[in-house]
């Protein structure tokens, strides 16, 4: 769900009764009082500039101080009811509703959502039910798929949705996601590709640090969320070692990565693949996503005990 307007739905005393609910110090909510007192907006097109107007609530429009007010601001809709299942960044909104039957997630995601619906009606905060998405995870090949009304709107369940550049499938595959992600990096190599000519292109050296940087990049995006590794402990069994079935995955990104390689050097088709990647600097998919999840294990261990990704979640260790 997507907060409509965003920064112009805060209200100045609301904003500051709840930093003084949150208990910040009172100086600070003084500061943030402040910082939206006696505003004032004006149009200006070309040479002409329209009389300021007053405003009388919103944030200031690339200020650096107003998203973070902005999120304390809204901070109430992660506390209500389901309060586990709720997240959010900056104005969207994710709900997450567990259970044994799709009939049974939609009514309580239906609940949550008239639940959350009220508190904007209360506080001026309204919710684009265009940007609204809906989908349910269930393993069954050809579940039903129940909509859910926002107010008025019937949100009608898709097969994938994304949220935060990750695409999330009905059956958590993410087939979908590497798809999407892959054909992004390809376009780029073509690109690479179409100015790389032999005789008056940039030098590879050039390309191959392109690939590297704009390949690379959209190619392994959201990697951490759906490589586990070539094995992993069992799910009924944690003490045994299985191997994963995501090698068709990796093997979709094998072939865009020699995509881009072939756009970096000047070499033969029938050039055998391990020697193009030596020569590139560029590694196989399954190295380079053992590297990537390294460097995501390394982050994990250097965050602070409080931080969202270490506290452990009963609800994200669910089976759905």
């Amino acid at each position: 769900m997507d907060v409509q307007g965003a920064f112009d739905t805060v209200m100045r005393n609301r904003l500051i009764l709840r930093l003084r609910q949150q208990g910040w110090p009172p100086h600070l909510v003084r500061w943030a009082g402040s910082f939206m007192q006696d505003r004032s907006a004006a149009i200006r097109f070309q040479d002409v500039t329209t009389p300021a107007s007053p405003l009388r609530c919103g944030l200031a429009q690339g200020s650096p101080v107003s998203p973070i007010l902005f999120a304390l601001y809204i901070t109430p809709i992660y506390r209500l009811g389901n309060s586990d299942g709720r997240f959010g960044y900056a104005d969207d909104t994710a709900m997450l509703r567990t259970g044994r039957a799709l009939e049974e997630t939609t009514a309580l995601a239906s609940r949550d959502m008239e639940e959350l619906l009220a508190w904007g009606a209360a506080n001026g905060v309204t919710f684009d039910p265009d940007k609204t998405e809906v989908i349910h995870f269930s393993r069954k090949k050809s579940p039903s798929r129940p909509s859910i009304f926002q107010g008025g709107t019937e949100i009608v369940p898709g097969n994938a949705m994304r949220w935060l550049g990750l695409w999330l499938d009905r059956r958590l595959s993410f087939k979908f996601h590497v798809d999407e992600w892959s054909a992004k990096a390809r376009r780029v190599a073509n690109l690479l590709k179409g100015i790389a000519n032999t005789k008056h292109g940039p030098l590879p050296r050039a390309v191959r640090r392109a690939v590297k940087a704009c390949v690379e990049p959209t190619l392994l995006y959201g990697a951490e969320a759906w490589y586990p590794g070539e094995v992993a402990p069992s799910v009924a069994n944690p003490n045994r070692i299985v191997f994963t079935q995501v090698k068709h995955l990796v093997l979709r990104l094998d072939k865009v990565l020699r995509h881009a390689v072939r756009a970096a050097l000047p070499v033969w088709k029938t050039t055998p693949i391990p020697a193009m990647h030596r020569e590139a600097g560029t590694p196989p998919a399954h190295i380079a996503l053992a590297a990537q999840q390294s460097r995501f294990s390394a982050r994990l261990k250097s965050l602070d005990g409080r931080h969202p990704l270490k506290v452990p979640s009963e609800l994200g260790n669910k089976k759905l």
